[in-house]
């Protein structure tokens, strides 16, 4: 196996940054008003401190293994068998939510951009483009993406004031009116928004050793609170220029609001942006083909075939499954199956390795 170069902090930063963001943005304010209603920014803002505890877990389980990326040390866990069960399953798991981010972005670009363009064409073009950039090592991986941050930065200032004339913040009112229950499941349905961190599993050893392992958790938690500020006021924003009937039937607020906003030196404010979110959607995409691969290049010790086979063969089945997945409800059902999977794969099974690793060496210190 093609043996990794150092990341900066600031390339880990972007990595973290640019997988969070996905596609979510576009649909959480619709998602979390059938939720939590007016109170769809606090689910977000308390989902994003869940990711936190969760991104705490992660460095948690790298610190103890320094030298070593998550795909290669869970042998020294559950032993080799198991480590091979694992890695075939998150493998699975980063083409299963590629497969999922491209039928949600394709399906968006078809609705908004291209509706007289087949959309297996559109998912066609995306896959290849993520294919080359996903053959790539981590360091060139994350020069792509620190190159990209650029236009997330863009999108959300298009966000930001494109209903600057139009708030109201009495939608926000009253604050829990329905009490905490809507709000905690409106965190649970948001926290798949925040799933992307888990790239620290595999970059852990690779980040640039100057600060050691708090800047590590310090570079984690910026990124990661950069994205809940970014959610927050996406839902703010969409909060107070719809009421919750409204946000409850249209899926990508977002968009409605740059599609009606007018500006003399601009015109298809929407478009501006569906393309600027490209990026952050191809980064996204990158990310999840790169780790499929390294999980399964990783299914024996000695490694198994190479990265571009693994890629290039994620691609082409997210591509035929896509030439079937057609209806836009049947996407909705493959999402809500994504995120329970995103809970167990992203928290779960970290968390209990995690416990395993810690009696494992208390039981050594023991005896």
């Amino acid at each position: 196996m093609r043996r990794e170069q150092s990341i900066t902090a600031r390339q880990l930063f972007a990595l973290v940054l640019m997988t969070q963001l996905g596609t979510e943005v576009l649909s959480l304010p619709h998602v979390e008003s059938g939720i939590a209603a007016q109170d769809s920014w606090l689910a977000v803002l308390l989902s994003g401190l869940a990711g936190q505890l969760g991104i705490l877990v992660l460095w948690r389980l790298g610190s103890r293994y320094p030298e070593r990326n998550y795909f290669s040390y869970t042998a020294s866990i559950v032993g080799i068998p198991a480590k091979s069960l694992i890695n075939l399953l998150y493998g699975s798991y980063y083409v299963f939510s590629g497969l999922l981010l491209g039928l949600q972005y394709s399906d968006i670009l078809n609705r908004w951009l291209f509706i007289y363009t087949p959309r297996w064409i559109i998912l066609l073009l995306i896959l290849i483009v993520c294919g080359f950039a996903a053959t790539a090592s981590l360091r060139q991986l994350a020069n792509v993406v620190q190159t990209f941050i650029l236009f997330p930065i863009l999108g959300f200032l298009l966000i930001l004031f494109s209903g600057v004339y139009g708030y109201d913040a009495t939608n926000l009112l009253p604050v829990l009116s329905n009490g905490w229950s809507p709000v905690l499941r409106g965190a649970y349905a948001a926290f798949s928004a925040y799933v992307g961190y888990e790239v620290l599993l595999y970059a852990y050893p690779y980040v640039d050793g100057k600060g050691g392992a708090p800047r590590i958790l310090l570079t984690m938690t910026l990124a990661n609170g950069c994205t809940t500020a970014f959610y927050v006021i996406v839902c703010l924003i969409c909060s107070t220029m719809f009421s919750t009937r409204q946000l409850n039937v249209i899926p990508e607020p977002i968009v409605f609001i740059l599609k009606n906003y007018r500006v003399q030196v601009l015109q298809s404010i929407d478009t501006l942006f569906l393309i600027f979110y490209l990026s952050v959607v191809t980064a996204t995409l990158i990310v999840y083909y790169f780790l499929a691969a390294k999980a399964y290049m990783n299914l024996r010790n000695q490694g198994l075939g190479r990265q571009g086979a693994w890629v290039w063969g994620s691609v082409a089945i997210c591509f035929v499954f896509g030439l079937f997945i057609r209806k836009r409800g049947l996407i909705l059902e493959i999402a809500s199956i994504q995120d329970r999977m995103s809970v167990f794969f992203v928290v779960a099974v970290p968390f209990l390795l995690l416990i395993v690793a810690g009696i494992r060496r208390y039981g050594g210190i023991k005896s």
